[in-house]
């Protein structure tokens, strides 16, 4: 089993299959324990940087590549998106993928699908990423009752409950002005 190292995220996550490599059968565990960048989850929900991503699964050598299944460990934090107070949430994200031998890829072709694996290692970084990118709460609440803010106004509806605006309709609003100077003297007379 491999363990972690000191160094950065990206080059912790740079895992050796030297070892596997045109071995079907072959197969070893990993574990890691990596400080995370700051761009992990989505835009609304990240894993704050030097916050730990445990990530742990097994390396299988396949015909045709090598297959990683594994999972991510984080702890998320965001704002909630009806009254931006802090929320936060931990996750376990699911990581599978098969890194493709280039000899095995379909006519040479290359498919945006498949990953191909490049020289002796595989990059874990970019199924990390997208793993608590689609984990992660792409609208996250603080509770799901949160009344938000004021549209108008952009007050705490969770302080006032009893808060609201008069709207008046923008085809009387030239009205309004007669009723507000009802109690003073209008000309030509009258009260």
């Amino acid at each position: 089993m491999t363990t972690a190292s000191t160094g950065s995220a990206a080059s912790d996550l740079r895992l050796e299959v030297v070892d596997l490599i045109s071995r079907p059968g072959a197969h070893r565990s990993f574990e890691r324990t990596v400080p995370a960048t700051g761009e992990e989850g989505s835009l609304a929900m990240r894993v704050p940087a030097g916050d730990p991503l445990e990530i742990s699964g097994q390396l299988e050598s396949v015909v045709e590549g090598i297959y990683v299944s594994g999972t991510v460990l984080a702890h998320l934090e965001g704002e909630c998106s009806r009254c931006l107070d802090p929320v936060e949430d931990d996750v376990e994200a699911r990581i599978d993928e098969l890194f493709t031998y280039p000899e095995k890829m379909p006519g040479g072709a290359q498919d945006e699908d498949l990953v191909v694996l490049e020289g002796d290692s595989i990059d874990l970084a970019p199924l990390v990423h997208d793993a608590l990118a689609v984990s992660a709460e792409d609208r996250p609440l603080c509770r799901p009752d949160c009344p938000g803010l004021c549209a108008q106004c952009g007050a705490r509806l969770e302080d006032d409950p009893d808060h609201h605006h008069d709207v008046i309709d923008p085809r009387f609003a030239a009205l309004q002005g007669l009723f507000e100077d009802e109690g003073t003297d209008r000309p030509g007379g009258e009260a």
